[in-house]
């Protein structure tokens, strides 16, 4: 009787969902198959934004752990916050082909526009396949109302105008939940980590601070409902994740030839 109920009340948790807005934790882990068709595109048309995406999903993972967020959510959002980058893929640098410089001949605000672009295209593609809407918030809310700081500062020290920087700045929204906070800190922290040269403890650890620390004094998190301690322990998390991923490897020997 109780195999029966199970059976025939499965079709009204698609019910709910869609009457009340909610979303399953099994809707989010069908979400994080790297097989639906939306994350095949990813893969195909941006692979370099598709491993990014994979891992910050196992950062964000190990972060929402330590704190105790909701992991399932935490790992669909990083995998869907990229998408936008499938619209015009070679125009990030993970996704560039040898030879192939996509922003030279473009001005520094029209690179920048260029970049931010990726959110709002992200934005009408999930609403296009459809994706639930606490997805869509992750795709509005991992740059909240920063700034696309290379072409930024480029700009800025070759004397543009320090008054007329408005096209440098998402129009995004800044993270509310614990999730979104750690989709920031994560997405962050994974891409500078690749330009790293030294990939000591120290290292890491200086990079981690610098980016967390600017976006609490960017005042991205002004809205965000997270304690410092938590903030504390997802630092704390990275560190050693991104230490472990980074970490030296065995060098083997070449096998001597006998006499």
């Amino acid at each position: 009787f109780g195999a029966f109920l199970s059976v025939a009340g499965s079709p009204l948790i698609y019910l709910f969902e869609k009457i009340f807005k909610l979303v399953s934790k099994s809707k989010l882990i069908d979400l994080s198959d790297t097989g639906n068709p939306l994350l095949r595109q990813l893969a195909e048309k941006a692979p370099g934004t598709f491993q990014h995406c994979l891992q910050v999903m196992n950062l964000a993972d190990a972060a929402a752990r330590a704190i105790d967020a909701n992991v399932p959510l935490g790992r669909a959002g990083a995998l869907y916050h990229h998408i936008g980058k499938t619209i015009n893929p070679i125009c990030f640098t993970e996704n560039e082909a040898h030879g192939v410089k996509y922003h030279d001949g473009l001005t520094y605000k029209e690179s920048a526009q260029e970049i931010i672009a990726h959110v709002s295209r992200g934005v009408a593609l999930a609403e296009k396949y459809g994706l639930p809407s606490v997805i869509k918030d992750f795709i509005l809310t991992h740059h909240g109302t920063s700034c696309t700081g290379y072409f930024y500062n480029k700009y800025l020290n070759e004397g543009g105008d320090p008054d007329d920087v408005a096209d440098f700045y998402y129009d995004g929204v800044n993270p509310t939940t614990k999730e979104q906070v750690i989709l920031m800190f994560c997405d962050a922290v994974e891409a500078a980590s690749r330009s790293l040269k030294d990939y000591s403890h120290e290292n890491i650890s200086l990079l981690v601070d610098r980016i967390v620390d600017g976006k609490i004094s960017d005042g991205q998190l002004i809205d965000a409902d997270i304690t410092l301690r938590e903030i504390a322990v997802i630092k704390d998390t990275m560190k050693t994740y991104i230490q472990q991923m980074y970490h030296s490897r065995v060098a083997y020997p070449k096998r001597g030839r006998k006499s």
